[in-house]
């Protein structure tokens, strides 16, 4: 039997100039035509308490 839901995680490290959220809209947009749907995002932070890294938590329906 199939799973009923595919996951996937995507990150996004922490630029020069702070995160790139026009690649990470794109490759949402791009995803979500395949199906995908983002349900969650993570934003762990380090040392000081900045994030270093995001990440986007997807799913969609199962085969």
């Amino acid at each position: 039997m199939a799973a009923p839901w595919e996951h996937k995680v995507l990150t996004y490290k922490l630029g020069m100039k702070g995160f790139d959220y026009g690649q990470v809209e794109e490759q949402l947009n791009e995803l979500g035509r395949d199906g995908w749907q983002a349900v969650g995002t993570l934003a762990p932070s380090f040392g000081a308490g900045q994030a270093i890294e995001i990440a986007v938590i997807l799913k969609r329906a199962g085969d």
